[in-house]
């Protein structure tokens, strides 16, 4: 469904969905099995408001992924420079040897 995930706002509606649902459709299993005198009549109905609070809250519907997080940019890694860094310190004798003849010292 999303790519990236349930985003922020989408959890706290997900979880604002099930901390409603569950204790109504508990409330209203609650009542018809009194009524009925039937403890499995409250048991079942708790149980299915259960698994529909499971069906909507569960999965990563479209929507909650309405408020994506932006991320950043991709930062280009210090080690990446290092290694081209390394390059330069294999030449440094060299380099060395070149400053000394041009500043006229014989080797």
């Amino acid at each position: 469904m999303g790519k990236g995930g349930m985003d922020y706002k989408g959890q706290k509606l997900s979880e604002q969905i099930y901390l409603v649902l569950i204790p109504a459709v508990g409330s209203v299993a609650w009542v018809f099995g009194y009524l009925a005198q039937d403890f499995k009549t409250t048991f079942y109905g708790w149980l299915a408001g259960l698994v529909l609070a499971m069906l909507i809250c569960v999965p990563d519907w479209p929507i909650f992924n309405r408020n994506p997080t932006p991320w950043l940019e991709e930062i280009p890694s210090a080690r990446k420079q290092t290694v081209v860094d390394d390059d330069d310190e294999d030449d440094a004798p060299a380099k060395a040897t070149k400053a000394k003849k041009k500043k006229g010292g014989k080797s």
